[in-house]
């Protein structure tokens, strides 16, 4: 029997599924109907809005996290004051990268910067913070669904309209404005969620939890400042180094990866506020090493069983735009993005228990041999290296932080060993090392049943409580 935290997990993950079947159609689209120059630059302008996860100074999930201990009353007032001044900060912060990026990039013709990139961060900023007190609210089923509306419907929404009997040339002009109008849906959506749990009756704001938000906010922001460097500058070098065509070969298969974090993002979302309300060592241990695994097991075996079908299904999948760059791209994308939700879910961890900072300190000592990987990648012009230092910068981070948080991982030092052999696996395979793809699986799925914590999944997934 199903448990209301399985539930809440699988009420999450449902409207990622069907993003995956938006984004299994629209691609083609884009790639065989739009110039690469529109694409990439529609590609471009999704990419800066991801600023408004800097931008956002995460005070949604301080927020989220904070209103677990607090009664009603207070509860109330917290979130109004969020939103406030979540609210105010958008517009200011907006307006002020607007005009960075018009100073900045005049003279580099990368994308289009006009209004619509204003409006698209202040957006952003706003559902971000909205759809974190949601969550933290235990509205997990409308979290999904504006999720599904914000990130998925509003990118892909728009391919399909460029196989419409409408104007091409209106539509292929206001491809990203359409996007907008589409994100505009699931914020005004959250706000009737909002009104209708009678969150903002009775409310006030409290100008004196700015201190709360300061706190926290500072190492939040800067860890997603460091999310942002890794995640977007890699494309934007690619870019202007070798062109509209490596660009998006590069982010057809990163994008297609990063569709994995769905699943962990459904699992962080619920229990990232359970974290924060037990108190306990031995409770967090519990409810972590139990969705952890999950994750683990549930997602690492399914990627490595379908290894063999990659290549046909991606060939078979984009027809024209297939090759074989993609193809190996989407092996070393498909482990990176695994081992980063593997992070992610143990980042909650640290969140969870206030200790951000120690995360924040991680990435900073990080960032210089990331920044030397790239600036040799730029170098030598090879879309590879891009992605090779990405996928070591992640992996060497996942293993400390597993170290780090030992206390809270059941049996922490072989799921370090399972977690090498499983990205030697994936390497092999890049290597086209077939043979040892085979032999290393084999010893993978005897360390992985030894470390099977049966009765943590068990009591966290089937139990009602």
């Amino acid at each position: 029997m199903q448990n209301k935290h399985t539930k809440n997990i699988l009420v999450s993950l449902t409207p990622g599924i069907l993003s995956i079947f938006l984004t299994f159609f629209s691609i083609p689209i884009f790639l065989n109907y739009l110039n690469k120059d529109i694409y990439a630059n529609y590609l471009i302008q999704h990419f800066i809005l991801t600023l408004g996860m800097i931008l956002n100074l995460q005070l949604g999930k301080i927020a989220s996290i904070k209103i677990q201990s607090l009664k009603n009353k207070n509860k109330k007032n917290f979130i109004i004051t969020t939103i406030f001044y979540s609210l105010f900060l958008s517009i200011i912060l907006s307006t002020l990268t607007y005009i960075f990026l018009i100073i900045a990039l005049k003279n580099y013709n990368l994308f289009q910067i006009n209004l619509s990139i204003l409006i698209g961060l202040i957006l952003t900023i706003i559902y971000i913070t909205l759809e974190y007190i949601a969550r933290g609210l235990s509205c997990f089923k409308e979290t999904s669904f504006s999720n599904l509306i914000f990130y998925s419907m509003s990118m892909s929404v728009p391919a399909f309209l460029v196989l419409s009997n409408i104007n091409e040339n209106l539509i292929l002009n206001n491809l990203f404005n359409i996007s907008l109008i589409i994100k505009s849906f699931s914020i005004i959506y959250l706000f009737i969620i909002l009104s209708n749990k009678k969150t903002f009756v009775d409310a006030k704001i409290n100008l004196k939890l700015i201190k709360t938000f300061t706190f926290h906010s500072k190492w939040m922001t800067l860890n997603a400042l460091y999310n942002q460097i890794y995640d977007y500058l890699d494309k934007h070098l690619i870019k202007i180094s070798m062109g509209s065509s490596m660009l998006i070969i590069y982010s057809i298969p990163q994008q297609i990866a990063a569709k994995l974090t769905i699943i962990s993002n459904s699992i962080i979302s619920v229990i990232l506020p359970k974290l924060a309300f037990k108190k306990k060592s031995e409770d967090k241990l519990k409810i972590f090493t139990a969705n952890f695994y999950l994750f683990y097991y549930l997602v690492g075996t399914g990627l490595i069983i379908f290894l063999p079908l990659y290549e046909t299904i991606l060939n078979w999948w984009l027809k024209d735009g297939y090759s074989i760059e993609i193809l190996k791209l989407f092996k070393i994308f498909i482990l990176l993005t695994f081992l980063g939700s593997c992070s992610n879910i143990i980042i909650s961890l640290y969140e969870a228990n206030s200790i951000e900072k120690k995360n924040t300190t991680l990435e900073t000592f990080s960032i210089f041999p990331f920044l030397l990987g790239l600036f040799l990648s730029l170098n030598f012009k090879n879309i590879y290296f891009f992605a090779l230092v990405l996928l070591i910068k992640e992996f060497t981070l996942l293993l400390i932080r597993i170290n780090i948080m030992k206390n809270y991982i059941f049996n922490y030092k072989i799921l370090m060993i399972q977690l090498i052999f499983y990205s030697i696996i994936f390497v092999l395979s890049y290597l086209e090392l077939n043979n040892f793809v085979l032999l290393f699986f084999v010893i993978l799925l005897i360390i992985s049943f030894i470390n099977f914590p049966l009765s943590f999944l068990k009591k966290e997934f089937t139990k009602n409580k």
